[in-house]
């Protein structure tokens, strides 16, 4: 009886979210920004063909701590989702001590798009191609610089990867946002960074910046001229990902339901024509596979960063 009645409960649950019942979704970052534009433009979409309801709300600060807190402290009844991405299995190698329990308080739900990311350089550095970049690290070790979104950051913590990988030394210089890495390497304040697609192809394409190589398995269609780091040597394999979470608790139909809106809204044609644009595509992960990626995640970020001394502000 109690198993029935659990189940029952379940499905109800699951309707409750099918019938349009509004969902909050947090964003921990503000608009305009890569987070919240994917978020916008997954559950617009969902709307138009659903007739679901969504209300968006940028909880930020902290790097995004603010919100995933409030979303895992938030009631498990498929009310409130939040935006997670390649930040969230990066906390707990970057911080000793969480308000949650980031490996069991937020559910994985599912992947809205993935983008690689781009190796970048500034044109008054001269360098064309990944192979000169390494070269010329290796014969001036800690010479060039890079900027980065911040210790701690994503950006930061993708380029300790990608020196490790190419066995260089570069410098790293901290700035307050990728806006700001993008006007100091064009201005020739830094020789190079690492950004996601979407951030890295407005510089590219006015030809402000000189990409290098592209970070996915395969080239991007966004940049089809450039190699991967794969082809000119450098085992570097690695995606800014985008993807919506749920407090512990909320029932699997809600979580199911809104997996599908999300693979279903990213596929049409229209939403499938502007990731290509901004070099991302979706994902078919399942809700299961995703929770498998982010612990294997987690462990590759702890292990990096432990290893790296990266220590983040808390």
């Amino acid at each position: 009886m109690r198993l029935a009645l659990a189940t029952l409960l379940a499905v109800l649950a699951g309707c409750c979210y099918a019938q349009s019942k509004p969902v909050r979704v947090l964003v921990p970052f503000a608009p305009g920004g890569a987070s919240d534009v994917y978020t916008r433009m997954a559950t617009q979409k969902i709307t138009e063909q659903t007739g679901k309801t969504f209300v968006v709300e940028n909880r930020t600060g902290a790097g995004g701590r603010i919100a995933w807190e409030a979303a895992a402290k938030s009631a498990p009844d498929g009310s409130t989702i939040v935006l997670i991405d390649a930040t969230y299995p990066m906390l707990p190698g970057l911080f000793d001590k969480l308000g949650w329990d980031a490996a069991a308080d937020l559910v994985p739900v599912a992947i809205i798009a993935q983008t690689p990311f781009v190796i970048v350089a500034s044109p008054q550095s001269r360098l064309v191609t990944l192979r000169a970049l390494i070269d010329e690290a290796r014969a001036r070790p800690g010479k060039l610089n890079y900027g980065s979104a911040g210790v701690g950051s994503v950006t930061h913590v993708v380029a300790a990867l990608f020196l490790r990988s190419a066995r260089i030394d570069v410098t790293h210089v901290p700035y307050k946002g990728m806006s700001d890495v993008s006007a100091a390497l064009q201005g020739g304040q830094v020789d190079l960074m690492i950004a996601a697609s979407p951030t890295a192809l407005g510089a590219i394409r006015a030809g402000k910046a000189a990409p290098l190589a592209v970070s996915s398995a395969a080239r991007s269609p966004a940049l089809p001229d450039v190699p991967t780091a794969t082809e000119s040597g450098v085992d570097y394999v690695v995606f800014n990902w985008f993807g919506f979470a749920a407090p512990r608790g909320t029932p699997r139909a809600a979580i199911d339901a809104l997996r599908d809106d999300v693979v279903r809204a990213m596929s049409a044609p229209d939403v499938q024509q502007r990731l290509a644009a901004q070099g991302a595509q979706p994902s078919p992960f399942t809700a299961e596979q995703l929770a498998a990626f982010m612990r294997d995640e987690t462990r590759r970020w702890t292990e990096l960063i432990r290893g790296s001394g990266i220590k983040a502000e808390q």
